[in-house]
């Protein structure tokens, strides 16, 4: 059951680290809309492998500070700065209208959604501090095989969002620039909120 849990924080950790309406995420519906469903499938495989080694790269590093007993605090203390930059930068793309746009890259939808995943290198930042989060929690053992859980969590949880996408696709091409002024409002929201709950638990 423990390694059941540890899967299913990876598989929400994933997803709300990218809610952001991102390249990989764009690029994901683009490939839905321009060459069918069997492409965007095959593209969000070799995403969610990208994110797979993303993930293994955060827990890792995150491991390796929350060794000593001093560092922790002060992750979490970092965690809280990093997710009120993150409500600001939501916040701020929620004010003004954008596009974002897809990669032009050509070739195997499986090899273009792992490198184009690969090198989109936000998620890590986010998957950091929420990992620090739930390892400040007693949520997470970093120790494997449960880090392995984990971090495979994330990879179901990478293509589950990235199927989301190409779902929603249609009605994201529809609505254009409001639709992303939308989610960001509300990904600003949702980062002041883990802020907040991380002061009340180290401060309250």
């Amino acid at each position: 059951m423990t390694y059941l849990n540890h899967s299913l924080l990876g598989c929400v950790v994933t997803m709300l680290a990218m809610l952001l309406p991102g390249m990989v995420n764009v690029t994901a519906a683009r490939e839905y809309l321009r060459r069918g469903a069997r492409a965007a499938w095959r593209f969000n495989l070799g995403a969610s492998v990208a994110v797979f080694i993303h993930a293994y790269i955060a827990i890792v590093f995150a491991g390796l500070l929350a060794r000593e007993p001093a560092y922790l605090s002060y992750l979490r203390q970092g965690a809280i700065l990093l997710f009120l930059a993150l409500s600001a930068f939501f916040g701020l793309q929620a004010l003004r209208k954008q596009t974002i746009q897809a990669s032009e890259q050509k070739g195997q939808p499986l090899l273009k959604g792992f490198f184009v995943s690969l090198f989109n290198l936000v998620n890590i930042p986010g998957m950091f501090a929420l990992t620090t989060v739930l390892r400040a929690r007693d949520l997470l053992i970093f120790a494997s095989p449960y880090r392995f859980f984990y971090v495979a969590g994330t990879a179901v949880g990478a293509f589950a969002m990235l199927s989301l996408y190409i779902l929603a696709a249609r009605r994201i091409e529809q609505t254009g620039p409001a639709f992303y002024q939308r989610l960001n409002a509300g990904l600003s929201g949702l980062f002041l909120l883990l802020a907040l709950m991380q002061v009340g638990q180290m401060w309250g």
